[in-house]
């Protein structure tokens, strides 16, 4: 009992944190906040129990970051979250696989054509959440079972490093060692990440797998260094104890002096165990700028891939994996063409999209349009096509500049008249839009992504020696204003 009034307590002061600080109205105080009870502390972790009929999903998305930094200031040390179901009474109708669906939110049940009722919402479907104990349960791996190699969409433009993710889980030999994965914000590195350490850790529940950002490496260093004792010992033995070693977004150690010193003898200390690591960045390591010299050849050392943004088709299969996890009905294909075609940068930012729009449709009780989705989309278009050109511009300047015709770019011809000049606008596409090779292809009349590839390679290499070249590029890209 003490244990409870002690958690219960707890979970009390966070709450009027959040409410203090403005984190969350009083709409989510008493809609949500107030339905939650904090089961347990471990001092790493907060599993927090939520009855079985609350959104969970929708606390999760709107509400976790809340959770964690009032718990960061009541506490004095961050957490993780954890929910769990509440076990249901014994009158309860519902089946145990139906206990393993959460709604999305609530709304009037439908009855199905097997008589069973079900919402007609977009639903969650999750795994149950209470984690099996480990063998090494005190060791924190920072890991969330959430991410797995199934739950990956892969497609042309991820396919090499999804490869070599599964790859270093299914061979010990560690054929590469680091394994460097790199791309743009929201297209899935991190979900890459940390599908490796999941599955490393069903291999072997005994595997010392460490996932952490080089954020929280960076600050974990820091406190170590300000606090006295054995703190940076233990802060050490910490890192260079881990059998795998997963750092995301390692381009944050940039112009961080000591805590490069600090990263590059814990991974030589792991290198030369023959303990695996792997790492994350937004750009390869050599364009990180203020990455120490001796790093950037450390991660060079091993395998290098890299993340493209999904071409459409693969951003549609994302799209229909996500309607379907969540049981989603309302959200019809017209509207997941719309999404698949304009949300094209991130991956992240397409799902935010669909799950902006589940919540409306649910709300709304209704399917919305096309023209309901851009209007509720209006922000993420902005941002999507604000202070970037389109293939479409660029099309018609490089028509403008040879006087051709915009059709003749996208057309079969294949004269050099036409063939140089298509080869300079899939070369400007490629390097001064989001778009990736396979939708920079089909806007050239349906080329295939080696056909880009070939066309900015050819263009690079004339630039080297043709002055007219280059000078109709400048007039180019000053008409676009690049």
């Amino acid at each position: 009992m003490k244990t409870d009034s002690r958690e219960s307590e707890t979970w009390t002061r966070i709450v009027e944190d959040m409410r203090h600080s403005g984190d969350v109205g009083t709409y989510g105080i008493e809609s949500y906040m107030s339905q939650l009870k904090l089961k347990e502390d471990t001092g790493t972790k907060l599993v927090i129990e939520y009855p079985v009929d609350l959104p969970i999903m929708w606390v999760e998305l709107n509400y976790a970051d809340c959770i964690i930094n009032s718990a960061t200031r009541v506490l004095g040390e961050g957490r993780t979250l954890e929910f769990v179901a509440a076990a249901r009474g014994k009158g309860a109708q519902e089946s145990d696989s139906a206990q393993e669906e959460t709604p999305f939110l609530n709304l009037p049940l439908e009855k199905t054509e097997a008589s069973e009722q079900v919402a007609n919402v977009p639903q969650k479907r999750t795994k149950k959440r209470t984690r099996t104990a480990r063998t090494v349960s005190s060791f924190n791996t920072g890991l969330n079972e959430d991410y797995s190699f199934d739950t990956f969409i892969v497609g042309e433009n991820s396919e090499f490093a999804f490869a070599a993710a599964k790859a270093l889980v299914e061979n010990p030999e560690r054929l590469y060692n680091p394994l460097f994965i790199h791309g743009a914000s929201g297209l899935g590195k991190t979900h890459i990440l940390q599908a490796i350490g999941n599955a490393l850790r069903e291999r072997d529940e005994e595997a010392r797998v460490l996932y952490v950002t080089s954020e929280d490496f960076t600050n974990s260093y820091i406190d170590a260094l300000s606090r006295k004792g054995e703190a940076l010992s233990n802060f050490r033995k910490k890192y260079r104890k881990a059998d795998v070693l997963l750092i995301d977004d390692i381009q944050f150690l940039a112009q961080k002096g000591k805590t490069q010193d600090e990263f590059f003898h814990t991974f030589n200390a792991l290198f030369e165990s023959g303990k695996q690591i792997v790492l994350t960045a937004d750009c390869p390591a050599a364009d990180v700028i203020g990455l120490d010299d001796r790093l950037t050849s450390r991660f060079e050392q091993g395998l290098s891939v890299t993340l493209l943004p999904p071409a459409y088709e693969t951003r549609m299969a994302i799209l229909r994996a996500k309607s379907r996890a969540w049981r989603s009905q309302l959200v019809g294909d017209e509207v997941l063409d719309f999404l698949a075609k304009n949300i094209t940068r991130s991956v992240r930012r397409l799902e935010g999209a669909l799950t902006r729009l589940a919540t409306f449709a649910s709300f709304s009780h209704h399917s919305p349009s096309v023209a309901e989705a851009r209007a509720q989309l209006r922000d993420f278009l902005h941002e999507e096509s604000g202070g970037r050109l389109s293939i479409r511009d660029i099309q018609q300047c490089v028509a403008d500049e040879f006087r051709l015709r915009v059709a003749d770019l996208n057309g079969r011809r294949r004269t050099a008249g036409i063939a140089h000049p298509r080869q300079v606008a899939m070369f400007l596409a490629r390097h001064h839009t989001a778009c990736s090779l396979q939708d920079i292809g089909l806007a050239f009349g349906g080329r295939d992504h080696g056909t880009v590839i070939h066309a900015a390679r050819t263009v690079e290499k004339k630039l080297e020696q043709d002055t007219d070249l280059r000078a109709s590029l400048n007039r180019i890209k000053a008409a676009l204003g690049v």
